[in-house]
């Protein structure tokens, strides 16, 4: 249950952040699926109220096939998740589903929303999605083509096979022909199927083009966003990358762990030692709480002698053995070392705050370490 609230509220959030591969694709492919719903529900509405001349049974047949493709989308994707490597190729096919029942039903008026997938895919930077993709476009041309023609609304070319102007066809307001496609298997694979597929290659290159120099500047951009987000004496985040999951509320009104340390004494370490040596000590204890935080953790340099780290889903049981590893990390650290290693701690969970709160919290506890600390050394 916890999964599918993450999942719901990673959809629905204001922007999708992930350092896990493909999660911001999929929310994005999963909110164009919701956006196409809800266009094909109001234009499904206006057909009902005879704003369009659609047939209503064809646009109302249609549009339940989309709604059936969009329940078993929701379903799988709740199933297996944001993160799994096979949620992207599931998303892809709902798109397509969505895209093929439109297109089978209202033939013409569709056409030009065949090729959306090959734009989707190029969010993604496998290649073998784009082959996937590609192969699914041209799947979806060819049963779209046919599916319409037999099932559809009436194209009244793919039925007449017209080859010139409106001009050479209509004579005293009358239209000259009046045979109807005798092959259709074979002419809509000729005449439609067949310059379809070559438009789809030619769009395929054009769109993995594009998005090939997009990917580079997103590249260089997340480049220098990293740069300005990471602490360069310690290798941790900054305070500019907690800004930054605060204002984009990434971490707000689901479980979530904080673990908050302070590093002990480092004005008796910078007075007695250097500040060569304090710079040392502060480095040591990010050297420990690195050693202990796992690749979905976000690890952080607060303030000067100030740590952070976030655990999404955390629990009281995953914070203290966090704490009591990263306690064997510190210790061993102080081994012969010239001044003491040490650094008071503290930690908060919590389901529905703000992670401001979560870490106001975390605050006052390592604060209490902090003072228990300062009466041993006082004695």
């Amino acid at each position: 249950m916890n999964k599918w609230k993450d999942t719901l509220y990673q959809i629905i959030g204001k922007s999708p952040v992930s350092k896990q591969k493909d999660v911001a694709q999929n929310i994005y492919a999963f909110r164009f699926v919701l956006f196409c719903m809800v266009i094909y529900s109001v234009e499904n509405v206006m057909n009902m109220f005879g704003i369009f001349i659609v047939d209503k049974k064809i646009f109302f047949t249609g549009y339940i096939f989309a709604c059936f493709f969009v329940v078993v989308h929701i379903i799988l994707l709740m199933i297996l998740g944001l993160e799994h490597n096979m949620t992207k190729y599931v998303s892809i096919a709902a798109i397509t589903c969505v895209i093929n029942s439109a297109s089978i039903s209202l033939t013409y008026h569709m056409v030009i929303i065949i090729m959306i997938p090959l734009v989707i895919a190029g969010m993604y930077t496998s290649k073998k999605i784009s082959t996937y993709t590609f192969i699914l476009t041209i799947f979806s041309i060819i049963l779209s083509t046919y599916g319409g023609y037999f099932l559809g609304v009436c194209d009244a070319n793919m039925a007449l096979l017209t080859a010139t102007s409106i001009g050479n066809l209509v004579k005293d307001g009358k239209f000259l022909m009046s045979q109807v496609n005798e092959h259709p298997m074979v002419t809509l694979g000729l005449y439609f199927v067949l310059p379809r597929c070559l438009l789809a290659i030619a769009f395929a290159y054009v769109s993995n083009s594009v998005n090939k120099v997009i990917r580079n500047s997103q590249k260089k951009a997340v480049q220098m966003e990293l740069k300005a987000s990471m602490d360069e004496m310690t290798g941790l985040y900054n305070k500019n990358k907690l800004l930054s999951l605060i204002d984009e509320k990434v971490y707000d009104f689901q479980k979530v762990a904080v673990i908050y340390w302070d590093v002990n004494r480092l004005k008796y370490v910078n007075d007695n030692f250097g500040h060569l040596a304090g710079d040392r000590l502060i480095i040591k204890v990010a050297e420990t709480i690195r050693s202990v935080a796992d690749d979905k953790d976000i690890a952080l340099r607060y303030g000067g002698d100030e740590f952070l780290m976030i655990i999404r889903h955390g629990t009281t049981e995953m914070a203290e053995k966090v704490i009591n590893a990263w306690r064997n990390e510190i210790e061993k650290a102080g081994e012969g070392c010239e001044f003491p290693v040490s650094a008071s701690v503290g930690y908060a969970v919590s389901e529905r705050e703000c992670l401001e709160d979560v870490i106001a919290a975390a605050d006052r506890n390592m604060y209490e370490c902090k003072q228990k600390v300062h009466r041993k050394l006082s004695f």
